[in-house]
């Protein structure tokens, strides 16, 4: 007897982010894999295009004491569902995130994205401007023609190979790079959760639908009030498309992470500090 109450005495004291929930949801009939932690203000993080939510494990972002963070792998990502389609994605990506709000009864949240999770949140704020309660925008920011260029090129070279690692291999390699270097470059890789392994075809519908989020106007920038972080790495080439929302949005605040490029950035400690204060000086 004394023993039970000592378990259930000891459970009550534990802290709120050992009492993880992970699950699925079906969004549209999209299996989305999910981790919902903590108490507190909930905090909504979006990771990069072909990544998936490990990212924010590995730069110590969830748990985040004393908030809720909900985590998910985008459709076609890590362990949700991955539908060919490019019908499916798009626009979906920013309806993802709703039904996964409503899904766990969360009115409103802090959004963290990164790179492709940064286009998204923005397109997000705009359609659903009541939910947001602030912006991490980080990695990516404000993306036009350029961009969307990119992601057509990057989705026409996906559909070419099988998976990830093919794609890689067949991308022209600088003879400059070092073993060390590239070692390096591939743990970089793995910390964001993507994966040589993975399929190349729903990630070439992701990035063939992407012009369905980017090249925002001006106009609708600026009616974004609430407040809005943005980083990215010092020779990250994303970096001027961060700093620019700062001639759009009216309360954003631009942080630099010295010696980073885009991969490297949010693993970086200064990311995550910032990131945290950041959020903790929120209204």
């Amino acid at each position: 007897m004394n023993r039970f109450f000592t378990v259930i005495a000891s459970a009550i004291l534990l802290p709120g982010w050992l009492f993880a929930e992970e699950g699925t949801i079906i969004s549209n009939d999209v299996p989305l894999k999910f981790t919902d932690e903590g108490e507190g203000p909930a905090v909504v993080m979006l990771h990069a295009f072909g990544g998936s939510s490990v990212l924010w494990e590995n730069n110590g972002l969830m748990p985040l004491d004393g908030f809720r963070t909900i985590t998910f792998d985008a459709r076609g990502h890590g362990e949700s569902g991955i539908p060919n389609d490019a019908g499916a994605y798009g626009t979906e990506l920013v309806d993802d995130i709703v039904r996964v709000m409503d899904a766990r009864g969360v009115n409103e949240a802090h959004i963290v994205g990164y790179s492709m999770g940064a286009e998204t949140a923005l397109k997000l704020t705009t359609e659903y401007p009541g939910r947001i309660l602030s912006l991490v925008i980080a990695g990516s920011g404000w993306s036009g023609d350029e961009e969307a260029q990119f992601y057509g090129f990057l989705s026409g070279a996906l559909k070419s190979s099988a998976t990830f690692g093919d794609f890689m291999a067949a991308m022209p390699q600088d003879e400059d790079v070092t073993e060390e270097e590239m070692l390096a470059g591939f743990a970089m890789l793995q910390a964001h959760g993507i994966t040589p392994e993975q399929r190349a075809e729903p990630l070439a519908a992701t990035a063939g639908a992407m012009g369905e989020l980017i090249g925002l106007s001006h106009d609708t920038l600026a009616g974004i009030s609430v407040p809005v972080l943005g980083l990215a790495g010092e020779t990250d080439e994303e970096r001027d498309n961060v700093e620019h929302l700062a001639d759009a949005i009216p309360n954003f605040t631009f942080v630099m992470i010295p010696e980073s490029d885009h991969l490297s950035a949010p693993l970086a400690p200064l990311f995550t500090e910032t990131v945290i204060s950041f959020l903790r000086n929120c209204p």
